[in-house]
């Protein structure tokens, strides 16, 4: 086994793992918090009826700002 591979499956057990909190949450009824590079610099928070905004620190204060629901 070579090292790529060795990282590919890693990256692949760590993205089921925050799909799994990430459905957990919504089960509890509680909102998740994770990086989604795609979304870029900052955190997502994802409320459990699927609403995503992006959390980002500007200036010593938090912006919110709304985000396209995952697919």
């Amino acid at each position: 086994m070579t090292l790529f591979d060795s990282l590919r499956r890693n990256a692949e057990a760590i993205r089921r793992i925050g799909v799994e909190a990430i459905d957990e949450a919504k089960r509890l009824g509680v909102p998740s918090h994770y990086v989604d590079p795609v979304v870029g610099e900052g955190i997502v928070r994802e409320w459990p009826d699927g609403t995503r905004q992006r959390l980002r620190r500007q200036n010593g204060s938090v912006s919110i700002e709304p985000v396209d629901p995952r697919r």
